[in-house]
């Protein structure tokens, strides 16, 4: 019968199923409730287990971890990095972490670092969220799979496993993401104050790591391609305006030190020697597969990548997408350095394009086979994406460290503890006691070989590099006692240094830790 409410007298016809029907495209209540908490377990579950496999909530970790915090506490202490001490980062690490920082002064140290660390682990957690709010508009397969895909993948595992710069970063690209509405078909008009907040989002990320201005670019020239110039023009004074009220109290406190640091010396730090084999496992997340013998897995894991990137360029609705995963690839493979947390700057977008890929596999099978099979695919993806977190079950992060038993053993030393990790004087919780006596604060003892470096001369390694080798004694003898775990001769120390700190005497040992007396020069 026709149906009276259609213009005409014409027959209403149901819309015809999306790629995001293969499964209910709008489950309600527990079913949405459940289907993120599952998620969210999974996510914080295989990035908790290997460190708890490892060095623990009170371990060693990445070494740049204790930079960040040990710099926050410096801040809530009324220091400014770049003024006051070597960071080689912009100040928004810094910022984000005061608070830990200034609950350090309650709970101590060591409790507030173990706090931020699960805390990361949960911002992770709630990025594969998001990645399947970004995702949500593409039907509820492409959502699913981009969420657990994150969740499980390992640059994401990696990165969060402690206090590192990446995951709070990928946190703002996503949420920018979903304010811009990434994956409609029809940008819709207006929204200042959303496209506002948006590129604060985006733009604030740039704050933590410069490269992050590379996503707002992109951002930017989307919205330009779309014929949007004065939305571009809103979202890239957003950015703009957020980095401005972040940085620019510090730059003006110290302008010309913030500038070398910050932005000279990064740009004069050593090229890689990493392969490019090695790094594509990375950015693929086979590595802890190949590291297992299975590193044929990264071919057929490059097919399925780059299949997902071209269907995502090809499509309109996705183009931003697969635009980020181009861009900020290419830049990863062409930064000169390289660390095991840097692919965590494209893991979002490829796992966005992988769950819209997906999606859109899905809808074909559902024309061309039928809805069970559709599933069934699904299903398929997931189950294989749950088990690729089997090498994650033998994973060990960081290294155990007798921090409450190295405290008790320094608990009466006079004056200043100095250290080559920051990490060090965190897990004994000497850091505050340090600052809270005039200690000098050295948040970053390897940043300074990148920093005292002459301008435009030849790198050279920390082994041979004099000027450096000089500073390290000079930082430890500024202490009453010393405590060196990081650097070695087979890393970093010249065999001269080793021996010099080796003759001073010995004030305690603890497991593997020594503590020792510096003697002055002679």
């Amino acid at each position: 019968m026709p149906n009276p409410s259609s213009p005409g007298g014409a027959t209403a016809v149901a819309p015809r199923p999306s790629a995001g029907d293969t499964l209910p495209d709008r489950p309600r209540g527990v079913t949405v409730g459940a289907v993120a908490v599952a998620v969210f377990a999974l996510a914080f579950a295989v990035r908790l287990h290997p460190v708890l496999q490892g060095g623990g909530l009170h371990g060693m970790a990445n070494y740049d971890d204790g930079v960040h915090y040990a710099a926050a506490v410096g801040l809530v202490h009324g220091q400014l990095p770049y003024r006051d001490f070597l960071l080689l980062h912009p100040p928004g690490i810094v910022v984000l972490l005061a608070p830990v920082a200034a609950l350090g002064r309650l709970v101590g140290d060591p409790d507030a670092f173990a706090l931020a660390r699960l805390g990361w682990m949960a911002m992770s957690g709630l990025n594969a969220l998001l990645v399947g709010a970004v995702l949500r508009r593409l039907g509820a397969v492409a959502a699913l799979v981009g969420a657990v895909g994150y969740a499980v993948f390992f640059p994401a595992v990696y990165s969060s496993h402690t206090v590192l710069l990446e995951p709070p970063a990928t946190t703002g690209l996503l949420l920018s993401l979903l304010l811009v509405r990434a994956v409609d078909a029809e940008l819709p008009r207006g929204g200042r104050w959303r496209l506002l907040l948006a590129g604060a989002l985006l733009g604030a990320t740039t704050t933590l790591k410069i490269w992050g201005v590379v996503p707002v670019l992109v951002v930017v020239v989307w919205l330009l391609l779309r014929r949007r110039g004065r939305d571009a023009g809103t979202y890239l004074a957003g950015a703009a305006g957020i980095c401005v009220v972040i940085c620019l109290p510090f730059f003006l406190a110290a302008p010309t030190t913030m500038w070398r640091m910050v932005i000279t010396d990064q740009l004069g730090r050593g090229r890689s020697d990493r392969s490019l084999v090695s790094k594509l496992e990375q950015l693929s997340g086979v590595s802890p597969w190949a590291d297992s013998g299975y590193g044929w897995l990264l071919a057929p894991a490059l097919v399925v990548l780059a299949a997902a990137t071209v269907v995502s360029l090809v499509r309109p609705r996705t183009r931003l997408l697969g635009a980020l995963v181009v861009v900020l690839t290419g830049l990863l493979l062409s930064a000169p350095s390289w660390f095991l947390h840097y692919p965590e700057l494209a893991a979002a977008p490829v796992m966005l394009v992988l769950g819209a890929g997906v999606g859109a596999l899905a809808d074909v099978v559902r024309r061309r086979a039928g809805r069970v099979a559709a599933g069934a695919l699904v299903v398929v993806v997931v189950v294989a994406a749950v088990l690729s977190t089997y090498p994650l079950l033998g994973l060990r992060l960081g290294d155990r460290f007798p921090g409450a038993s190295l405290a008790r053993a320094l608990a009466s030393t006079p004056g200043c503890v100095s250290a080559d990790d920051p990490t060090v004087l965190i897990e004994t919780d000497l850091l505050r006691r340090n600052l809270d006596r005039g200690c000098s604060l050295v948040v970053d003892p390897g940043g300074y070989s990148y920093d005292l470096a002459e301008p435009g001369a030849a790198r050279v390694s920390r082994a041979r590099n004099r000027v450096w080798q000089a500073w390290y004694l000079d930082h430890l003898r500024e202490g009453d006692a010393a405590i060196t775990v990081r650097y070695t001769t087979r890393f970093g120390l010249s065999r001269a240094t080793a021996a010099t700190i080796r003759s001073w005497p010995v004030l305690a040992e603890v497991g593997d830790v020594v503590v020792r007396q510096p003697q002055p020069a002679r």
